[in-house]
Protein backbone atom coordinates (compact mmCIF):
# COMPACT_ATOMS: atom_id res chain seq x y z
CA UNK A 1 0.00 0.00 0.00
CA UNK A 2 2.90 2.46 0.89
CA UNK A 3 4.24 1.54 -2.92
CA UNK A 4 1.16 2.62 -3.83
CA UNK A 5 0.75 5.94 -2.42
CA UNK A 6 4.74 6.82 -3.14
CA UNK A 7 3.64 5.84 -6.94
CA UNK A 8 0.87 8.16 -7.12
CA UNK A 9 3.27 11.34 -5.17
CA UNK A 10 5.57 11.06 -7.30
CA UNK A 11 2.93 11.17 -10.57
CA UNK A 12 1.66 13.71 -8.78
CA UNK A 13 4.89 15.62 -8.35
CA UNK A 14 5.79 14.67 -12.06
CA UNK A 15 2.98 15.99 -13.57
CA UNK A 16 2.74 19.24 -11.37
CA UNK A 17 6.27 19.73 -13.08
CA UNK A 18 4.90 19.83 -16.50
CA UNK A 19 2.32 22.65 -15.97
CA UNK A 20 3.54 25.34 -17.49
CA UNK A 21 4.13 28.37 -15.08
CA UNK A 22 2.67 31.52 -16.62
CA UNK A 23 4.41 34.43 -17.62
CA UNK A 24 3.63 37.30 -15.56
CA UNK A 25 2.38 40.01 -17.38
CA UNK A 26 4.04 43.20 -18.70
CA UNK A 27 3.48 46.57 -16.62
CA UNK A 28 0.19 48.42 -18.70
CA UNK A 29 -0.66 51.51 -17.45
CA UNK A 30 -4.13 52.74 -17.71
CA UNK A 31 -3.50 55.12 -20.12
CA UNK A 32 -1.71 52.71 -22.48
CA UNK A 33 -4.78 50.12 -21.87
CA UNK A 34 -6.80 53.49 -22.87
CA UNK A 35 -5.47 54.71 -25.71
CA UNK A 36 -3.39 51.26 -27.63
CA UNK A 37 0.43 51.29 -26.96
CA UNK A 38 1.98 50.22 -30.22
CA UNK A 39 5.72 50.46 -31.29
CA UNK A 40 4.32 53.57 -33.01
CA UNK A 41 3.45 55.04 -29.66
CA UNK A 42 6.41 53.97 -28.06
CA UNK A 43 8.85 55.95 -30.75
CA UNK A 44 6.90 58.86 -30.47
CA UNK A 45 7.35 58.90 -26.59
CA UNK A 46 11.28 58.25 -27.53
CA UNK A 47 11.25 61.18 -29.70
CA UNK A 48 9.34 63.61 -27.26
CA UNK A 49 11.35 62.17 -24.37
CA UNK A 50 15.01 61.80 -25.48
CA UNK A 51 17.03 65.00 -24.65
CA UNK A 52 20.44 63.90 -25.81
CA UNK A 53 19.34 61.68 -28.91
CA UNK A 54 20.75 58.30 -28.20
CA UNK A 55 16.99 56.53 -28.53
CA UNK A 56 16.46 56.14 -24.82
CA UNK A 57 14.90 58.13 -22.44
CA UNK A 58 16.41 58.19 -19.03
CA UNK A 59 13.82 58.79 -16.07
CA UNK A 60 16.04 62.28 -15.44
CA UNK A 61 15.34 62.56 -19.34
CA UNK A 62 11.63 62.46 -18.73
CA UNK A 63 11.83 64.46 -15.84
CA UNK A 64 13.27 67.61 -17.23
CA UNK A 65 11.48 67.37 -20.38
CA UNK A 66 8.08 67.41 -18.49
CA UNK A 67 9.64 70.36 -16.47
CA UNK A 68 10.36 72.35 -19.33
CA UNK A 69 6.65 71.78 -20.93
CA UNK A 70 5.50 73.06 -17.87
CA UNK A 71 7.27 75.91 -17.98
CA UNK A 72 6.29 76.71 -21.72
CA UNK A 73 2.78 76.01 -21.00
CA UNK A 74 2.97 78.73 -17.81
CA UNK A 75 2.42 81.75 -20.20
CA UNK A 76 2.29 84.06 -17.49
CA UNK A 77 5.01 82.72 -15.44
CA UNK A 78 2.99 82.56 -12.23
CA UNK A 79 4.24 78.79 -11.65
CA UNK A 80 0.63 77.28 -12.26
CA UNK A 81 -1.38 76.34 -15.63
CA UNK A 82 -4.43 77.15 -15.38
CA UNK A 83 -7.09 75.46 -18.01
CA UNK A 84 -6.38 78.72 -20.65
CA UNK A 85 -2.63 77.87 -20.29
CA UNK A 86 -3.41 74.18 -20.63
CA UNK A 87 -5.70 74.38 -23.48
CA UNK A 88 -3.43 77.08 -25.69
CA UNK A 89 -0.82 74.73 -25.36
CA UNK A 90 -2.47 71.87 -26.69
CA UNK A 91 -4.51 73.97 -29.34
CA UNK A 92 -0.93 74.91 -30.65
CA UNK A 93 0.91 71.38 -30.10
CA UNK A 94 -2.19 70.13 -32.91
CA UNK A 95 -1.53 73.01 -34.80
CA UNK A 96 1.63 71.78 -35.31
CA UNK A 97 0.89 67.98 -35.90
CA UNK A 98 -1.91 68.79 -37.97
CA UNK A 99 0.54 70.65 -40.42
CA UNK A 100 3.44 68.31 -40.14
CA UNK A 101 0.93 65.81 -41.11
CA UNK A 102 -0.62 67.51 -43.76
CA UNK A 103 2.95 67.99 -45.57
CA UNK A 104 3.84 64.32 -44.86
CA UNK A 105 0.16 63.57 -46.93
CA UNK A 106 0.69 65.89 -49.80
CA UNK A 107 4.47 64.21 -50.09
CA UNK A 108 2.23 61.08 -50.14
CA UNK A 109 -0.44 61.96 -52.88
CA UNK A 110 2.33 63.18 -55.24
CA UNK A 111 3.64 59.52 -54.85
CA UNK A 112 0.07 58.05 -55.04
CA UNK A 113 -0.06 59.83 -58.31
CA UNK A 114 2.78 58.57 -59.98
CA UNK A 115 2.11 55.14 -58.95
CA UNK A 116 -1.79 55.11 -60.32
CA UNK A 117 -0.73 57.15 -63.51
CA UNK A 118 0.85 54.38 -64.94
CA UNK A 119 1.62 55.33 -68.76
CA UNK A 120 3.07 58.58 -67.16
CA UNK A 121 1.00 61.02 -69.30
CA UNK A 122 0.19 63.23 -66.46
CA UNK A 123 -3.66 62.63 -66.50
CA UNK A 124 -5.41 59.50 -64.57
CA UNK A 125 -7.43 57.92 -67.12
CA UNK A 126 -11.01 55.95 -66.21
CA UNK A 127 -9.06 52.83 -66.54
CA UNK A 128 -6.28 53.82 -64.69
CA UNK A 129 -8.72 54.57 -61.62
CA UNK A 130 -10.58 51.78 -62.13
CA UNK A 131 -7.58 49.56 -61.62
CA UNK A 132 -6.32 51.26 -58.32
CA UNK A 133 -10.10 50.58 -57.12
CA UNK A 134 -9.76 47.01 -57.83
CA UNK A 135 -6.79 46.61 -55.96
CA UNK A 136 -8.11 48.50 -53.12
CA UNK A 137 -11.68 46.50 -52.87
CA UNK A 138 -9.61 43.05 -53.62
CA UNK A 139 -7.31 44.01 -50.16
CA UNK A 140 -10.08 44.63 -48.05
CA UNK A 141 -12.29 41.73 -49.67
CA UNK A 142 -10.07 38.91 -48.50
CA UNK A 143 -12.74 36.27 -49.01
CA UNK A 144 -13.47 37.07 -52.12
CA UNK A 145 -17.08 36.93 -51.87
CA UNK A 146 -17.79 40.47 -53.62
CA UNK A 147 -18.59 42.03 -50.24
CA UNK A 148 -16.65 43.60 -47.52
CA UNK A 149 -17.89 42.90 -44.19
CA UNK A 150 -16.72 41.61 -40.52
CA UNK A 151 -16.72 38.07 -42.30
CA UNK A 152 -13.55 38.80 -43.99
CA UNK A 153 -10.07 38.61 -42.20
CA UNK A 154 -8.14 41.40 -41.75
CA UNK A 155 -5.15 42.21 -44.47
CA UNK A 156 -1.60 41.39 -42.85
CA UNK A 157 0.83 43.89 -43.08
Amino acid sequence: MYKKYSLLLVTLLVLAGCQSVPKPEPQVAQHQRDHGASAAHRQAFIKDYDRNGDGVVTREEFDQARAAHLRAMDSNQDQRVDETEYVQEFVARMTDEQKEHKTKQLKQAHVRFGVLDRDKDGDLTVQEFALSGARIFAGWDLNQDGVVDAQDPLPTP
